[in-house]
């Protein structure tokens, strides 16, 4: 009877955090609301605006989640989200077949070399990934090589 009873209750304490996220998104601007007027006051009286008040259930721009955790900035509106993580890409070594003219005579004219990309950070964010401009090698024939820039990409997750 115990165990039941403590599992229900870490069920219940597990599954409480979800509830807090139901509802709706708050604004990124201060906002009036609409009320009724008071009881007792003559008819005719039309409603009143006010300011929400924050920190209670009312839409309030300062109900918002803080700019760096994983639910704020989280709309159906685009935009890459908000940054969880950098993602360090080390620098590759790339073979490259060069041509070597003073090795014509062995009959191989054909070298390998290595040639290194330089890297990278990759940015995770809570709805994909950013990927920065960046170098990576062209090969335009054999033996031909040139620098090219990639530009900066964003891949959804």
């Amino acid at each position: 009877m115990k165990r039941i009873l403590i599992t229900l209750g870490l069920m219940f304490i597990a599954a409480s955090p979800a509830w807090a996220q139901v509802g709706v998104v708050n604004p990124n601007v201060p906002v009036t609301i609409t009320v009724p007027p008071p009881a007792g006051s003559p008819p005719g009286t039309p409603p009143t605006t006010r300011p929400t008040v924050p920190f209670t259930s009312e839409p309030n721009q300062l109900n918002n989640a803080y700019p760096t955790l994983l639910n704020a900035g989280v709309s159906g509106t685009g935009g890459w989200g908000v940054p969880i993580r950098n993602i360090y890409m080390p620098p590759q070594a790339v073979p490259i077949v060069v041509y070597d003219q003073y090795m014509e005579v062995a009959g191989e004219p054909w070298a390998t070399q290595y040639a290194e990309l330089p890297g990278y950070v990759v940015i995770e964010t809570t709805l994909g990934y950013l990927y920065p401009e960046r170098w990576t090698l062209l090969s335009l024939a054999k033996g031909v090589y040139q620098w090219q820039r990639v530009p900066s990409v964003f891949q959804p997750k």
